[in-house]
């Protein structure tokens, strides 16, 4: 449609070039007007072809701004032709391609075909399988039945059995526990016995080396502290056993000063040999750890009796560093001594519980945890006096305390405002 309009276009300006160059010629040949001196004939003439070019000029520029198509026409046929060529190769590449795409499809077909040809004879054997296997399921369900009965049966006759067997079980554990337990308890009568004849030899040995006896003197009492060390586990249990051994050594040659005997070679000490294993257990399993070992009586000693000792060992840790707080209080006192005495000593055996909370193991018999010079006790009392009213006591560790201890404090004294 648009072809046809640009063709109209230019058929009507064709018509009208024509037309407005006779006019022109006509009308410069009238004039006899002259170029170049050329006669008004041929004037005529080449101002109609002069003025026919610049209109047909005037027309193809005008068409050309105004029409795109125009322009390629006139200035991109070149383009338009290379850009031919190149889409005809692409169709040709194309063509190709579709081609081999077309032979591929084909062949996709036919391997489709014999896929589907195999997977419908698949379904005519699945088929048959089913058919099978519904047949067998029938004949297993009938035998499954059969077993069950036969199972049932054979269960009822094999209960008797297996009750009986289970009893025999029983009876057989029954008989193993009590061998085992006769045998723990011979070895524990064995050792017993060794104990006793040990703990005899003991007291026959302490009253011939005791020089003197002073009948119903108590010596020892129940709980008393006989001996305390500490000791660095290795964890070799050979090394553990001899570490235990020297100590009960060092605390029967202590009791023996005790006593006063000159025999340095008597044994007054007796410790229980499960004391001793435990012992040297609990410190092998733990290795490289310190550890307090103390000996405690465990009833009251009478001056001539052997010493029955009970071993005992405790983690031993770092509780206060030096120059620590161990407890800190405000009071109110008055102005009066015995007032002043009165507060300072519920004051220590408040820094005494409180130690004893962190950890520091106390004396058994007094429950303390360190002592204090009868001098610090003193000046403690004069500036707790001299003060009065409300006063601040800080209680502050000596010395690097650890589980074992002993605890020694200082005891500053300060005036609260």
């Amino acid at each position: 449609m648009y072809g046809l309009m640009l063709i109209a276009v230019i058929a009507i300006m064709g018509g009208a070039i024509a037309y407005i160059g006779d006019k022109l010629g006509t009308k410069v040949g009238k004039k006899k007007l002259t170029i170049f001196g050329l006669r008004p004939k041929y004037t005529s003439i080449i101002v109609t072809i002069i003025t026919g070019i610049l209109i047909s000029a005037s027309t193809l520029g005008v068409l050309s701004l105004v029409s795109r198509d125009v322009r390629t026409a006139l200035f991109g046929m070149d383009a338009l032709k290379a850009q031919l060529v190149s889409l005809s190769q692409e169709v040709s590449s194309q063509n190709a391609e579709l081609e081999i795409s077309r032979k591929a499809l084909e062949d996709k077909t036919k391997e489709y075909a014999g896929l589907n040809a195999k997977v419908q004879e698949t379904v005519a054997k699945l088929t048959s399988i089913s058919r099978e296997l519904a047949s067998v399921t029938v004949e297993r369900d009938k035998a499954a039945a059969a077993l069950s009965q036969v199972q049932s049966d054979y269960a009822l006759a094999r209960g008797d059995l297996d009750k009986a067997e289970h009893e025999i079980t029983e009876l057989q554990a029954t008989k193993t526990q009590l061998d085992t337990r006769i045998t723990q308890l011979n070895s524990s009568k064995i050792s017993l016995e060794k104990d006793v004849d040990e703990l005899s030899k003991l007291t026959d040995n302490l009253k011939n080396g005791l020089q003197f006896v002073r009948e119903g003197a108590v010596v020892f009492r129940a709980g008393e502290v006989l001996y305390t060390t500490t000791l660095q586990s290795s964890g070799k249990p050979d090394s553990a056993k001899q570490a235990i051994g020297t100590i009960a050594y060092q605390a029967n040659q202590t009791i023996i000063e005790r006593f006063g005997i000159e025999n340095k070679n008597l044994d007054v000490l007796w410790l229980a040999k499960s004391d001793i294993d435990h012992a040297v257990d609990v410190m092998n399993a733990n290795p490289d750890e310190s550890v307090i070992v103390r000996i405690t009586a465990t009833g009251n000693t009478i001056y001539g009796e052997p010493v029955i000792g009970q071993l005992q060992l405790f983690p031993n840790h770092l509780v206060y560093s030096e120059d620590s707080v161990v407890y800190s209080e405000v009071v109110d006192v008055g102005r009066e001594n015995h007032q002043s005495e009165e507060v300072v000593l519920s004051f220590l055996q408040k820094v005494n519980a409180v130690a004893t909370k962190q950890g520091i193991l106390p004396d058994p018999i007094q429950g303390t945890v360190g002592s204090m010079s009868g001098a610090q006790l003193y000046e403690t009392i004069n500036k707790v006096s001299h003060y009065g009213g409300k006063v601040q006591l800080i209680a502050t560790a000596k010395t690097d305390v650890h589980t074992v201890g002993p605890l020694h404090i200082e005891i500053s004294v300060q005036k609260v405002q």
